[in-house]
């Protein structure tokens, strides 16, 4: 793989999300670039890039090397190290990359608390510096700053070759769907004219489908919502007149791919009313 490709690491350890960030001039990039595992790191190899960096490092940190000696020990004999690039960071928030003396100029990295940035072919040199201090300023969840970085990338000119792929990839302990796994986001666009546009999008859709409310955001659902929610769902025709208000939501949220977002009898998420608010005034059109 030689790709002009930059890409960020980074830690959340408030939330316990670790994440991975990047776009290339490469078909499918997330394919290859982004590795990561709750409770353990993330892993970004590019450039000439070797793919078993990403779980060989969780690995290695799985087993409690730091970042720094995880790239020791992937690099130590490899006869292709000075073509590669490789950042790492672990659930603590500790951080390393690489960047090898033959990737392709304009080729840096930058770390810093939490986080590593890294990429080759750039168009400027402030591209890597800009995706940092991007990072540390925006705010959010990590998501969003992992999106932003990649945006201030490529303000500042990005890939000399150009944009086609981009991916995001966040873990965190139980964060998937289900709860039962760490992949609480994934999103890969493989082959797009403006794939961190197109990321971007995505990461919002995911937000509706699948972020979880907070306790304090949900709505305590007193006589005026139930009867409201009761009239929508009436016009939607997802319910009978006689039918339980909060037994025909949760199966109107289940059609809808919004089940990760039920709060239980008596409480709504905001986003979630706001959805069945909008999609019966479409529907009355």
């Amino acid at each position: 793989m030689r790709p002009s490709t930059f890409s960020i690491v980074a830690s959340d350890p408030p939330t316990g999300e670790l994440g991975v960030a990047v776009q290339s001039k490469f078909l499918a990039v997330g394919a290859l670039v982004p590795w990561a595992r709750a409770g353990v790191g993330a892993v970004a190899t590019q450039a000439f890039a070797d793919v078993t960096f990403g779980p060989r490092g969780l690995d290695l940190m799985a087993s409690g090397f730091e970042p720094a000696a995880v790239l020791d020990r992937l690099l130590d004999g490899d006869d292709r190290r000075e073509s590669r690039q490789v950042g790492a960071v672990d659930a603590s928030g500790r951080t390393a990359s690489f960047t090898g003396a033959e990737c392709f100029e304009l080729a840096s990295s930058v770390i810093g608390d939490g986080f590593a940035c890294q990429g080759n072919i750039m168009a400027t040199s402030t591209v890597v510096p800009a995706m940092a201090e991007a990072f540390t300023t925006a705010r959010g969840r990590l998501s969003r700053r992992l999106i932003a970085a990649l945006q201030a990338a490529e303000r500042e000119g990005g890939d000399r070759r150009g944009q086609q792929s981009a991916a995001l990839v966040v873990v965190k302990p139980g964060g998937g769907y289900g709860g039962n796994h760490d992949r609480y986001l994934d999103l890969r666009v493989d082959d797009h004219p403006s794939p961190i546009d197109e990321l971007e999008r995505l990461v919002g859709l995911h937000a509706l489908y699948f972020e979880r409310p907070a306790e304090e955001d949900l709505i305590e659902a007193g006589p005026d919502v139930e009867d409201e929610l009761g009239r929508l769902l009436l016009a939607l025709g997802k319910r009978e007149p006689s039918d339980d208000e909060w037994d025909a939501l949760f199966d109107y949220m289940r059609w809808e791919n919004l089940e990760e977002l039920w709060a239980g009898r008596g409480r709504i998420d905001p986003v979630v009313l706001e959805y069945l608010r909008d999609d019966a005034k479409e529907r009355s059109r």
